[in-house]
């Protein structure tokens, strides 16, 4: 018998992908009476529990008879640091009150800029930190954290840095990336561009990526394209915030630049559908970013699917859309957008990891991170189909139990 640092079962159901990317109608795999074998930071086996049983012994066991285990839910699309809030702002909203008027009287982004460049780098690293342990409640095990709420070139490396020196404090797993958010209101557009380029050589250093926000009253289609060529000749990833206010062809950048993952998409029009399928790229979705625009526009679900594309779900955590909860997200997929609730698991956990350049986390099997959720539920469609509670028992992060869960601080002392 094998020794291993810690055993998961009997599980009464486990789900996961075979392979990543996931799309829609791919087959995924279902164990009863599942177990999980996991030495140091991996996955070593995977089978029915009869059969784990027999050939580990594990140093600690976590029971989960009567639990859903899934992979770690990854969050790809966050703007997890900024300073201060802007609650105030929804009654505006309510009141019809348009986002240019909230800019004219000295709301909106250019506010939040405003305290996150007021803000010191202690206050701002606290903040992350928080954010940072407050995710894992919610079963987040690998997350983006984008800069963007200092537009100023050498603000954006300040958060930049920021963020690279929390994450090796953080209990997740962070992807830094670098977002050129919006023009500055006291330069031109051309040489702020230009400013942008003259940083990648320091970006290249502190972010896996460079995502532009492509559209209307934000960057338009040759701002876009000067900037990602720039960042793909040094080596970075690049992503988009694409089609969410209107259409201007910033989707259609797809076909020039090797985009990993287009997000927002509500106003994606058809034809640029069979574009990002031929990139390979991830469609990204953000359902509470939707329900806090209060619109009834829709990323196209349905053709993404037809055309073979990998979907994505994130948070998009920002003033604008609060919660750092990717249940949520996943619940709001289901009943805003019609995902289907293997869909919207698949979307949180591997085509999620996927979409970031990970290959070796978002799915349970030998060989992969052991980032592991164990669920307050029998299986897996209780996930999208129970609103409102926090369904998780215990965070396996690369192998360790994390105690900021419900059964984690019990179970850590017992694997101490």
């Amino acid at each position: 018998m094998s020794r291993v640092s810690l055993l998961i079962g009997p599980i009464k159901q486990l789900v996961t992908a075979k392979s990543m990317p996931w799309r829609y109608g791919d087959p995924v795999l279902i164990i009863e009476d599942a177990g999980i074998a996991v030495n140091d930071d991996k996955i070593v086996d995977v089978g029915s529990w009869s059969s784990i049983s027999r050939k580990y012994e594990g140093k600690c066991r976590i029971p989960a008879e009567e639990s859903l285990v899934t992979a770690g839910l990854v969050d790809p699309h966050t703007h997890l640091l900024f300073a201060g809030s802007r609650e105030d702002e929804l009654e505006l909203k309510l009141e019809g009150v348009p986002y240019e008027e909230i800019l004219r009287r000295g709301g909106g982004i250019y506010r939040t800029v405003n305290a996150t460049v007021s803000a010191t780098d202690n206050e701002l690293r606290e903040t992350l930190l928080k954010r940072l342990f407050e995710v894992v409640r919610y079963g987040t095990t690998t997350i983006e954290v984008k800069s963007g709420y200092g537009i100023d070139p050498g603000q954006e490396i300040r958060l930049l840095r920021i963020i690279n020196e929390v994450s090796t404090k953080a209990p997740i797993d962070v992807v830094p990336t670098y977002l050129v958010h919006v023009p500055p209101r006291n330069m031109d557009r051309g040489d702020y561009v230009n400013a942008v380029i003259n940083t990648l050589d320091k970006v290249r250093d502190l972010a896996r990526f460079v995502d532009v926000f492509c559209d209307e009253g934000a960057f338009t289609v040759e701002e876009t394209r000067s900037i990602l060529r720039e960042a793909s000749g040094r080596g970075l990833g690049l992503r988009l915030h694409a089609d969410e206010i209107a259409y201007i062809g910033c989707s259609g950048l797809v076909k020039e630049f090797n985009v990993t993952s287009l997000d927002h998409l509500l106003n994606l029009p058809e034809h640029n559908i069979g574009l990002i399928a031929e990139r390979g790229s991830v469609a990204t979705l953000l359902p509470v970013t939707i329900l806090s625009l209060m619109t009834n526009k829709r990323p196209p679900v349905r053709a993404l699917r037809s055309a073979g594309i990998p979907i994505a779900l994130g948070t998009d955590f920002s003033p604008n859309s609060w919660s750092l909860n990717m249940q949520y997200a996943m619940e709001l997929a289901t009943y805003l957008l019609g995902m289907t609730p293997i869909e919207v698991l698949m979307a949180s956990t591997v085509n999620a990891a996927y979409s970031l350049g990970f290959r070796d986390r978002g799915i349970i099997q030998p060989g992969y991170l052991a980032d592991i959720v164990i669920w307050d539920v029998p299986n897996y469609r209780w996930l999208s189909y129970e609103l409102g509670r926090n369904k998780v028992l215990a965070v396996v992060k690369r192998g360790a139990v994390l105690e900021s869960t419900p059964m984690g601080s019990a179970i850590s002392k017992e694997c101490a």
